[in-house]
């Protein structure tokens, strides 16, 4: 147990640079009495002579007191760098946010929220964890993320807050050589003879291959893949056509490849980009700060 204070820590370093306890009390802007009892409880409580007096002269520290001092004052500089950097962390000016996200959340929200909040706080760490929907909502859930910027594939509304971002009817990608990609918009049975390259199901809502099949489409499925970029790549090659929400950056494939999103014509349905957060965790005003941003995304 600490026996004794920061203000008491002071009035010695004061007092001992000052050479007595009247020059310290007027720099101090306290009474003389009140350091004068402080420094003897200080050296009641530690058991050291910190101070050799000297009436006519003033005060000296003593050999232990000198010792002691040098403690007292790198205590004393720590302390300070904790209150500033509580008042960082209370002004949003320092901190971490860590954000959950998907691959096509990252490229179209999350990056340029990230890129522009840096410009803001650059003194705050962003992590961004990308996983399966199922591990997201886990980690949101454990508080080992802030916020989930998803597709919502499903939320507990009693756990968690959802807000809905913008709601995305699933677009047609095709290679910029294929006679479709000229049109305005593709009817669904133009599709009917061209294979689906499929991402692998990440999570427990329904996925563009679901909405195909329950529009009466049924396409081939030779190639699946977990990357989000290769079933791009695929497409960029010729090898079929694929759903997404998000064009490809600049309608380039990471093999260099252009591709072309088509709406359709037909509705099949739609998927949400949402926030979501986790209702026992504090929302913080940097966590508030960096939402505001990828709402401005949409």
């Amino acid at each position: 147990m600490i026996r004794f204070s920061l203000r008491q820590l002071t009035f010695l370093s004061e007092t001992a640079r000052c050479g007595g306890i009247a020059p310290a009390a007027r720099n101090l802007n306290i009474s003389p009495a009140a350091i004068s009892a402080a420094l003897d409880k200080l050296e009641a409580v530690t058991g050291l002579t910190l101070f050799d007096r000297f009436p006519a002269r003033g005060m000296r520290l003593t050999r232990a007191g000198k010792e002691f001092l040098v403690d007292a004052e790198d205590l004393l500089k720590r302390a300070g760098a904790l209150d500033r950097h509580a008042l960082e962390l209370a002004k949003g000016e320092i901190g971490t946010i860590r954000v959950g996200t998907h691959f096509a959340m990252a490229q179209q929200i999350v990056l340029p929220s990230v890129l522009t909040f840096r410009d803001r706080f650059p003194r705050v760490r962003i992590e961004v964890i990308e996983k399966d929907f199922p591990s997201l909502v886990a980690a949101l859930d454990a508080g080992e993320v802030d916020a989930l910027v998803v597709f919502n594939q499903g939320f507990d509304a009693e756990r968690f807050d959802v807000e809905t971002l913008k709601v995305l009817p699933p677009l047609v990608l095709l290679p910029a050589t294929h006679p479709l990609a000229k049109a305005e918009s593709i009817q669904l049975q133009d599709l009917s003879n061209i294979p689906y390259i499929a991402v692998s199901r990440a999570g427990p809502g329904p996925s563009y291959l679901d909405l195909l099949r329950a529009a009466g489409l049924d396409p081939e499925v030779p190639l699946t893949s977990q990357s989000r970029e290769m079933v791009q790549a695929y497409v960029g090659k010729g090898l079929g056509f694929t759903l997404v929400g998000f064009p490809p950056s600049r309608n380039l494939t990471i093999e260099g490849d252009i591709v072309v999103t088509r709406p359709l014509a037909q509705e099949i349905g739609q998927f949400e980009v949402v926030l979501a957060m986790g209702r026992r965790l504090q929302q913080t005003e940097l966590i508030t700060a960096f939402l505001d941003m990828c709402r401005a995304q949409i």
